[in-house]
């Protein structure tokens, strides 16, 4: 099968949407309060470092499949366990994204339909993309990403008249720890979860520079993200987002400009549809991957479509409702993400570095 290949401004339109993902919708952090700036502040200084490690890993085995990679650092069994693992975590993710898609749809709009027929419809649109090959994200999301950026853009500027500075007042009122266990949410989801993109670098052209990807990626999806959560106090205060299913859609409500431009809620489900879209297809394609190498499938496409279904399957029990959902987002996902986001890969780069220095010395 021909190799895949995506440019590097085609990746980090990818990531930067990975990265705004269902976070557009489900707001991380919100123990942090009116302080969420100071959180964001500290949770992209962590994901920075972190990524460096991304970076690394992929700088170190430029061109090469992610599960390769792991086979020829910790051997067959141990390479495709470790492939297993990553599998997991990217099916258990796309599930949730399917979750978080069939709950807001389902709470904002339409309240009397199944909740799984929204996670069917949006896996469908995943299980096409990867079928039809993954560069067709990159195309896609090269048309449809700067038309989600100047929507931003245009929802901020149309909410201004609504902003009350007050609300990010006073400034650690509740103390430095709500911050740091916001900045620790906030980190683990969704800025290391970029993890998963060890298994596109594989895929990228070979100019193109993993680090400027990681880079530009965090700080474009996590500028984005800090904007629409600022948005969402300036306008409505920390008491209304508390007691808020999704707060960023009923602060985006309030816009009315002269009676004329008003009920523009729509555009979070438009961005959530964008972005959301991206994140359940890269998921969908590590998971296929993943799969595909470890029982030695050639083509990975044979198994989007079951895989996908599979994850529809499992959305629906995956919670019992919204608010244990929202529960799992804020005091468990910190937790459950660290092996995957932080152990792991961290065990990977110094692995990595020795052997490659051990190359690098035998070849002397």
């Amino acid at each position: 099968m021909q190799k895949e290949v995506i440019s590097q401004k085609q990746a980090i339109i990818i990531m930067s949407a990975f990265i705004i993902g269902s976070s557009s919708v489900v707001a991380a952090g919100s123990d942090a309060k009116q302080d969420y700036w100071i959180a964001w502040l500290i949770s992209i200084s962590m994901g920075a470092i972190i990524v460096a490690i991304y970076a690394r890993i992929s700088k170190l085995y430029p061109q090469e499949e992610f599960p390769t990679v792991l086979n020829t650092l910790f051997g067959k069994v141990g390479g495709t366990i470790i492939n297993l693992i990553y599998t997991w975590y990217a099916f258990h993710l796309f599930s949730l994204i399917l979750r978080n898609f069939s709950e807001f749809v389902g709470i904002v709009s339409l309240n009397q339909t199944p909740s799984f027929v929204f996670g069917y419809f949006a896996a469908v649109l995943s299980i096409w993309t990867i079928r039809s090959g993954f560069e067709v994200i990159g195309r896609v999301l090269s048309i449809f990403f700067p038309l989600f950026i100047i929507l931003v853009i245009t929802v901020d500027l149309l909410s201004i008249k609504l902003f009350d500075f007050d609300n990010l007042k006073p400034v650690l009122y509740d103390g430095i720890g709500p911050v740091l266990k916001s900045s620790f949410a906030l980190f683990s989801f969704p800025y290391a979860e970029t993890v998963l993109f060890l298994y596109l670098m594989g895929s990228i052209r070979k100019t193109s520079s993993p680090y400027k990807i990681y880079y530009a990626s965090l700080l474009l999806g996590g500028i984005i993200l800090a904007s629409i959560s600022i948005r969402t106090i300036l306008i409505i205060g920390v008491p209304n987002i508390s007691i808020q299913k999704f707060p960023i859609y009923s602060a985006v409500r309030l816009i009315n400009v002269a009676d004329f431009l008003q009920r523009i809620e729509s555009t979070v489900a438009i961005s959530f549809i964008i972005t959301g879209y991206s994140k359940g297809s890269v998921c969908l394609y590590v998971t296929t991957k993943g799969l595909s190498s470890a029982f030695n499938i050639k083509d990975y496409r044979k198994m989007v479509a079951p895989i996908g279904l599979l994850a529809v399957l499992y959305s629906i029990f995956i919670f019992e409702n919204a608010s244990e959902m929202f529960y799992w987002a804020t005091e468990i996902n910190p937790y459950y993400t660290i092996p995957f986001q932080v152990i792991i890969p961290i065990i990977i780069w110094i692995t990595a570095e020795i052997k490659s220095r051990k190359k690098a010395a035998c070849t002397l």
